[in-house]
């Protein structure tokens, strides 16, 4: 995969959302319902005394679990096998969801805390040069830690939030078509993925994979950093209900962009081997 082609494959996921709407909403279902009801309750349960806030939090991420196990199995076999049997109302609770939704949340987790490490060597230079620019006199040595980040300009924590992002999403972008696996009740092959992505580096991947997010992603993290500056609780409660609009939307096609890597790049590479494995059992 080249640019061109993350470009042609992100545009073509978007036109086929478009093309049935029927199918997105049928898709997202019930389970879209059920974990906005659960955000809006943690929400005004934080806004108040705070009782039930752990339990409200356990099945937040609960949910999260189960609803990326929800919406990528589904978008995934459809594309890869053409299943197209969900309803609204359904409640899947197999465990092909829940291992596919602990697969994808334990990949972002760990792809964060690894990118902990180069994200601050980067933004420990940069706030190096940055500092020492703003010291008024460099030669009294290290100002005081938080008189500095008092002392920072706005882009530099704009800078810190994207770069973190991008050293998280990039791997994420690399292990993530491997999914395509799992939701088949396979292995989740993380190396024939990574080597599947190598070209150019696997940004690409990277690259279809903001284009599928950002768009989506935007309006809720404005409303909901308006809100967290400005105090109000009518922000929070849009920045909840546009994301509990468009997660299903982001979640389906991250799931149909790396399905698509998989038929395309890793699948085929791994038929044969199934079938030679195949063949040895018989014998």
């Amino acid at each position: 995969m080249n640019f061109r082609d993350a470009w042609r494959e992100s545009l073509a996921i978007y036109l086929l959302l478009l093309s049935d709407p029927g199918r997105v909403l049928r898709f997202a279902g019930a389970p879209a319902l059920v974990l906005a009801v659960l955000g809006l309750a943690q929400m005004t349960r934080s806004q108040g005394d705070g009782s039930g806030g752990t339990l409200l939090l356990f099945l937040s991420v609960l949910g999260m679990v189960w609803g990326l196990g929800v919406w990528t199995v589904r978008w995934s076999r459809f594309l890869l096998l053409g299943e197209d049997k969900a309803q609204f109302w359904d409640m899947p609770f197999d465990g092909r969801n829940w291992r596919v939704g602990g697969i994808l949340l334990s990949t972002v987790l760990l792809s964060g805390l690894a990118s902990i490490l180069p994200a601050s060597v980067v933004m420990t230079l940069l706030a190096s040069v940055t500092g020492h620019r703003l010291a008024t006199n460099p030669s009294q040595g290290p100002a005081d830690a938080a008189a500095m980040a008092s002392a920072m300009p706005d882009w530099f924590f704009l800078s810190t939030y994207i770069v973190i992002t991008l050293m998280t999403l990039w791997p994420v972008a690399r292990l993530g078509p491997a999914i395509g696996s799992v939701v088949q009740d396979g292995k989740f092959v993380m190396g024939a993925s990574w080597k599947a992505t190598s070209h150019l580096g696997g940004l690409p991947p990277l690259f279809a994979l903001i284009l599928v997010n950002l768009p989506l992603q935007a309006p809720a993290a404005f409303f909901w950093l308006t809100g967290v500056q400005d105090g109000s609780i009518v922000l929070l409660v849009m920045a909840n209900i546009v994301l509990s609009i468009t997660h299903p939307l982001v979640t389906a096609m991250t799931a149909l962009l790396w399905a698509r890597i998989y038929g395309v790049a890793i699948g085929p590479g791994l038929t044969p081997v199934s079938a030679r494995d195949s063949g040895l059992d018989e014998e």
